[in-house]
C-alpha cells in the first residue's frame, strides 16, 4: 500500500537580485514598479548587439565571505550562498535540534561558473601552451558547487545535487525538492537557483543564437513576454531561494510556515533549441 505523501510548506526566502539584495528590498521595488534592467556596466559592449541586461547592484562579497574564501567561488556561487544565508535566517528554525542527515540542498543553474570558464580559457590562450590553470577552476565552474557550498557551510548532510534545464533550472530544482520532501527523503530542503552569466561569453553566446532582445534604446521595456513586438529575452544575474519543509517536521518546532500546497509541471514543445 502506497504511503500518504507528505505536505510541504515554504518557511524561508532569500534573494540577491537586480532589484535588491534582500527579499524585503526586492518586493519593495517590485511593488514600486521599478525595472532592474539597464545598460551593462560589467564589460565593454561596444561590439555586442545587445548592450543591456539585469545586473545585480551593490553586491559586496566581503559582506558574506572572508577575502581568501571569496576567491574560491564563482560569482554565481557567491550569490547562492548569500541568498541561502537570508533564507535560513528568515526560516527561524533551530537546525541544531534537527537531523542534519535529513536537511538537503537542491540547486538550479543554467550556466554555472561560465565567467570562470571564460577567464581561465582566455588566460591559457595568452600563454605558451603550458597548462597553468587555477586549482579552483573546475570546482568554481561546475553547477553543483553552489549546493555543495551551502551544505558545507551549514552542516547539511541530506540530498544534495544540481538541476539544469536551461531557463527552467530553478523551477525544476524546486519541483525536485518538493518531491523529495513528499516522499520522506528529507525533512527540509534549501532550494532555488543562481546565475552570473552577464559577460562576454554569456552575452555573445545568447546573441549568436538570436535569443536576446536588442532593444538598446529602451532596456527597461525590453522584457515583454507574449507581446507581439517581443524580440527576445533579457539576460539577468542573481539568486532566489526557498526553504521547503515537510509540514510534520515543522509542527512543534520553532519556525514559521509560509505557503502551503502547490503544483508543478514540466515539458517541452519540441520546436526550437532555445525553448
Amino acid at each position: 500500500m502506497m504511503k500518504e505523501l507528505k505536505r510541504v510548506v515554504v518557511t524561508g526566502m532569500g534573494a540577491i537580485t537586480p532589484l535588491g539584495n534582500t527579499v524585503e528590498e526586492l518586493w519593495k521595488n517590485i511593488v514600486a514598479g521599478k525595472s532592474g534592467v539597464a545598460l551593462i556596466t560589467k564589460f565593454d559592449t561596444t561590439h555586442f548587439k545587445t548592450k543591456f541586461a539585469a545586473e545585480v547592484k551593490g553586491f559586496n562579497a566581503a559582506d558574506y565571505f572572508e577575502k581568501n574564501e571569496a576567491r574560491k567561488y564563482d560569482l554565481f556561487t557567491q550569490y547562492a550562498v548569500a541568498a541561502a544565508d537570508e533564507a535560513i535566517k528568515n526560516a527561524g528554525i533551530d537546525f541544531e535540534k534537527l537531523k542534519r542527515n535529513k536537511i538537503g540542498v537542491i540547486w538550479g543553474s543554467g550556466n554555472g561558473g561560465i565567467q570562470t570558464f571564460q577567464d581561465q580559457v582566455m588566460e591559457f590562450a595568452k600563454g605558451d601552451g603550458t597548462p597553468r590553470f587555477n586549482p579552483f577552476f573546475i570546482p568554481k565552474m561546475i553547477l553543483d558547487i553552489a549546493a555543495g557550498q551551502i551544505s558545507m557551510k551549514h552542516g547539511f548532510r541530506g540530498p544534495n545535487y544540481a538541476v539544469v534545464s536551461a531557463c527552467a533550472s530553478s523551477t525544476n530544482a524546486i519541483i525536485s525538492a518538493m518531491d523529495n520532501l513528499k516522499l520522506g527523503k528529507a525533512d527540509i530542503i534549501i532550494t532555488g537557483g543562481a546565475e552570473a552569466v552577464i559577460g562576454a561569453a554569456g552575452m555573445g553566446g545568447f546573441n549568436a543564437m538570436k535569443a536576446l532582445s536588442e532593444r538598446n534604446d529602451s532596456p527597461e521595456t525590453a522584457s515583454r513576454p507574449y507581446d507581439k513586438d517581443r524580440d527576445g529575452f533579457v539576460l539577468g544575474d542573481g539568486a532566489g531561494i526557498l526553504g521547503l519543509v515537510a509540514l510534520l517536521a515543522l509542527i512543534g518546532r520553532n519556525g514559521s510556515g509560509g505557503l502551503l500546497g502547490g503544483g508543478s509541471s514540466s515539458g517541452v514543445d519540441g520546436l526550437h533549441g532555445s525553448s
